[in-house]
């Protein structure tokens, strides 16, 4: 096999999040029709032989379910991202001289305060300057006031499997993201001392 393009464009954060819960929502579907047209054959007394089923990795199925729920958490910017807002804003950072990847980055995390221009833009206090707000109204102005509502964020996601010539059925819920609870009494950190990174180790070379 030949790769004849290995990158041929950049993804955001809210484009990969649309692609998976595409792929999610086509699988379920596949799979809802399978157990149908399963049940129907059991009816009319014919011999299924599961060739309705898509086989899919366990593996693959749990990465994308999880990739998804930390996509869509409260914390991230992609709730209140659009299309429309993300094609905007990278428009609107053209006279900002930034790199592709600082424009990826700015999409990603949309920052809002000048700190966080800090680890995105490489030497930014040189190359913006005072037009470092600027550059956050224009982050913000691409954002939605409020993200737009979901009936239900919890996902039923059949897996058809064949075991000793029967098909159980296993099915996977997305479920709301457990948070992390901080016990000062049990944990301790201590950030004493030079850090250990590679200098340059998060340098990204512009195509």
């Amino acid at each position: 096999m030949e790769v004849v393009n290995a990158r041929s464009a950049l993804l955001s954060n809210f484009e990969v999040l649309n692609l998976l819960r595409e792929l999610d929502a086509e699988h379920i579907a596949r799979t809802k029709t399978a157990i149908r047209v399963k049940k129907e054959e059991e009816a009319a007394g014919k011999s299924s032989h599961d060739t309705h089923t898509e086989e899919i990795s366990e593996n693959l199925r749990t990465v994308e379910l999880e990739a998804i729920q930390y996509l869509s958490a409260d914390y991230q910017p992609t709730l209140h991202q659009s299309d429309e807002g993300i094609t905007q804003l990278v428009g609107s950072l053209q006279p900002f001289g930034l790199s592709k990847s600082e424009k990826l980055q700015i999409v990603n995390l949309a920052p809002t305060e000048p700190v966080e221009l800090y680890v995105i833009v490489e030497e930014v206090e040189d190359r913006l300057g005072s037009r470092m707000d600027d550059l956050l109204a224009v982050v913000s102005k691409s954002l939605h006031e409020s993200a737009p509502e979901r009936p239900n964020e919890t996902v039923d996601v059949p897996e058809i499997k064949q075991t000793h010539g029967e098909v159980a059925v296993e099915v996977f819920e997305e479920t709301e993201q457990e948070t992390w609870e901080y016990d000062a009494n049990t944990m301790e950190f201590d950030d004493m001392g030079e850090g250990a990174g590679i200098e340059g180790d998060l340098d990204l070379d512009d195509d």
